[in-house]
């Protein structure tokens, strides 16, 4: 392919290409991760992620082009790498706004399958009235979902994919739409629409959406069932799981762990563990009331359950054998997450921390062991907050390196780099 003054060699795994490049000392590089090749006419060289390429190239680059032919036959040409070129996430730090992102522009149009709905219409509720998201791991992508009440009536999926930049609608809304308030549709072989609050999580460890209550689509009265989507078979499955079940109030939150491969979930008053394994809820702690408008996420190392907003910090030990006695934490320099509703939490291992932000150009960190927040701010944020809350549609992408959110489904996907590369491994002065 030309691509301005380059040849561009779009390849899948780089263990395929590393094992015919001719020349000793090949780089080692994780070979799960697509990478791009520019060769320059006018000055050859090769222009790749990582700095043992370019030392390569300089060694090896007679003996390349000698080769050059035989590669370009050896590899299929894949165009959306030219849209992750053009429209990549770069790996300085800061704010960055992927173009052509908005979720909108991919939901189902008014009248869809001839449902009589304006879909097309009301699908910024999927964001903008009290739902989640959750980041596949697995493909790296963040997954949105949700809708309910009189907002939207529509229980069609989305996933921004961090690898080639790129969004789509990965499933179709349920039609006919829910004209009563039930639970599940055709069968009980999907969900209803529902306002999710933090009721969604993906489990990684079998691959799997995790849904618990919500607000359904029209009447607005709590669920209390539970469904998790085969993200492999694209269905649904409605658990009805053993165990103690959750209340069915607004404002449930949820976190996977993926030490345990269990789902914490909070009601407004007590701690659970949802097991995909046995299918089963167990209620883990004695009464504690909170409010419903706080958001929740996991630091997997202090193995900790950490939930924040409206006014509050609270933290659960979730260590094996943990009497799972909650504790307030009276932090300081982050007024603006703790006193907001539904802040984003997402935890960010490279840092070791939790980082939230819930509108504006400043992250906040969280240092659990100090009760501190310290802010980090870089110019051209995503501006304010939706009113309804930003959930788990603000997460961490440990394979990009990056905070992804969607703020809303009429703007373009944001992303936060903290660091300026993996390889140098910098962090930003908090500020």
């Amino acid at each position: 392919i030309l691509y301005r003054d380059a040849v561009i060699l779009p390849l899948g795994k780089t263990s395929s290409f590393f094992s015919l490049l001719p020349c000793q000392n090949r780089p080692s590089i994780s070979d799960k991760i697509p990478y791009v090749i520019f060769v320059e006419f006018r000055v050859p060289i090769l222009l790749l992620f990582g700095k043992s390429l370019a030392k390569y190239w300089k060694n090896c680059s007679s003996i390349f082009m000698n080769r050059f032919r035989t590669l370009t036959a050896l590899f299929i040409i894949q165009f959306t790498a030219l849209s992750a070129l053009a429209e990549g996430i770069p790996s300085t730090p800061g704010w960055f706004q992927i173009p052509n992102t908005a979720l909108q522009s991919v939901c189902p149009p008014n009248n869809f399958d001839n449902s009589g709905y304006d879909f097309y219409d009301f699908c910024p509720s999927v964001v903008g009235a009290w739902n989640s998201g959750a980041l596949d791991t697995n493909r790296n992508r963040l997954i949105v979902w949700g809708g309910g009440h009189t907002d939207y009536y529509g229980n069609e999926m989305y996933a921004v994919n961090l690898n080639t930049s790129t969004i789509e609608r990965i499933t179709d809304p349920t039609v006919p739409i829910a004209s009563s308030c039930t639970d599940g549709l055709e069968n009980d072989t999907a969900p209803n629409s529902r306002h999710t609050y933090d009721g969604i999580a993906y489990m990684a460890n079998v691959d799997r959406l995790f849904v618990f209550g919500g607000s359904l689509s029209p009447c607005g009265f709590m669920s209390d069932g539970t469904w998790t989507f085969d993200m492999a078979s694209g269905t649904w499955q409605k658990m009805n799981p053993s165990g103690k079940i959750p209340h069915d109030v607004p404002g449930i939150v949820t976190a996977y762990d993926p030490n345990t491969g269990n789902v914490y979930l909070h009601d407004d008053q007590y701690l659970y563990s949802y097991s995909f394994a046995d299918n089963s809820f167990r209620r883990l702690s004695g009464s504690n009331n909170i409010d419903y408008h706080l958001s929740g996420t996991i630091d997997p190392v202090n193995k900790k359950f950490v939930m924040v907003g409206a006014g509050n910090v609270y933290v659960y030990d979730i260590k094996p054998k943990s009497s799972h006695k909650r504790k307030k934490l009276d932090t300081t320099g982050g007024s603006s997450i703790v006193n907001s509703e539904y802040p984003g939490l997402a935890f960010d291992p490279d840092l070791g921390k939790i980082v939230a932000w819930n509108g504006g150009d400043t992250a906040y960190v969280l240092d659990l062991e100090s009760a501190t927040w310290s802010p980090i701010t870089f110019p051209g944020g995503p501006g304010a907050s939706p009113e309804c809350g930003t959930y788990d549609r603000w997460s961490y992408s440990p394979a990009s390196g990056v905070f992804v959110l969607v703020n809303s489904m009429n703007s373009n996907v944001y992303t936060l780099r903290l660091s300026e590369s993996e390889e140098d491994g910098k962090r930003p002065a908090t500020r």
